[in-house]
């Protein structure tokens, strides 16, 4: 069988973790990719993944290289079957992008590869093809660190394959709010809660309050910035991390109020039916693959969805 080896390089920038990927620049069409190839012959991973690395991108001084794991790989589309090597090793390496012209004797040689740079919420555009089974949620704490699999930049849109580390991180929330208030009904809501969704890496919480006002100085004591209404009468909104990292928001509605209710009823509707999940699931991919669409559009298109979803029941 042929054997193959594909390389996450990674580096440090800001407080985040970058993964490297490449676009064909002879061919357009074609998604993006990370460096990798044919093993020749007898040759050891280790080291045909540090050939096809510097054929593929002319990077040499690769740090920390880990195996992350093997498997055999069937393709449905083309009946390719290979078994491939799978590493995640770092590089120090200031240049955003570059060109260059692949070497060696493989199919590519003569190519132009153009090289970027992808935040760690940028993983799904690689994520789609089959072989990358360690872009998989369950995976995906094996290349990058905690810090990189939560947060985004409040003007921007991402999305991630789902991590347990969203769950626990509400869970790690939930616990400071009951410490530093009296409020009992808390809830994760939102993509991050369904396990087969792609999200924003950022985590929402529902609240359901008698009394809101007098919770806001302890929500804001569990280091969250209290935005008003932001848009939604009635809403008390809240936000954690700065404008370039924002890593939570809070939705909290006096009791009683059918807002908090539909963000349950959405949530639970999804994770009962995953054809349905899987729907709001591909819209969610589509919209933010168009770069004509910005976030107001993306919120509003998928406010659209989830209206259309609701109306299914006697609210």
């Amino acid at each position: 069988m042929v054997e193959k080896v594909f390389a996450y390089i990674l580096r440090e920038r800001g407080e985040k973790k970058q993964m490297l990927a490449f676009a064909h620049k002879d061919f357009p069409d074609v998604p993006l990719l990370v460096p990798g190839g044919t093993l020749e012959g007898a040759e050891d991973p280790a080291e045909g993944l540090k050939r096809e690395v510097y054929e593929e991108s002319g990077l040499t001084d690769l740090r920390h290289v880990k195996m992350l794991g093997e498997a055999d790989i069937a393709s449905a589309v083309d009946d390719e079957e290979f078994h491939a090597y799978f590493f995640r090793c770092e590089v120090d390496i200031d240049r955003d992008t570059w060109d260059h012209v692949v070497k060696g004797e493989g199919e590519d040689h003569g190519l132009t590869f153009s090289y970027r740079w992808l935040d760690p919420q940028k993983a799904l555009l690689v994520y789609d093809y089959y072989f990358h089974v360690f872009l998989r949620p369950n995976h995906l704490p094996d290349l990058f660190r905690e810090q990189d699999l939560l947060g985004l930049a409040n003007d921007k849109v991402s999305l991630m394959p789902h991590t347990g580390l969203w769950i626990s991180e509400f869970t790690k929330e939930k616990r400071s709010l009951r410490h530093n208030t009296d409020l009992t009904e808390i809830q994760h809501v939102g993509s991050t809660f369904v396990p087969w969704l792609p999200a924003k890496p950022i985590v929402d919480i529902a609240i359901s309050s008698k009394d809101p006002e007098s919770q806001i100085e302890g929500i804001e004591d569990c280091g969250y910035g209290y935005m008003g209404e932001k848009g939604v009468e009635g809403r008390y909104y809240f936000v954690k991390g700065t404008p370039e990292n924002r890593t939570h928001h809070i939705h909290m509605f006096e009791k009683g109020d059918q807002r908090y209710e539909d963000h349950l009823l959405f949530r639970d509707h999804l994770v009962k039916n995953r054809d349905v999940a899987e729907e709001y699931g591909r819209l969610k991919l589509r919209l933010w693959r168009d770069d004509k669409i910005g976030r107001k559009e993306y919120t509003k298109n998928k406010s659209d969805f989830i209206e259309k979803v609701l109306n299914r029941f006697q609210r």
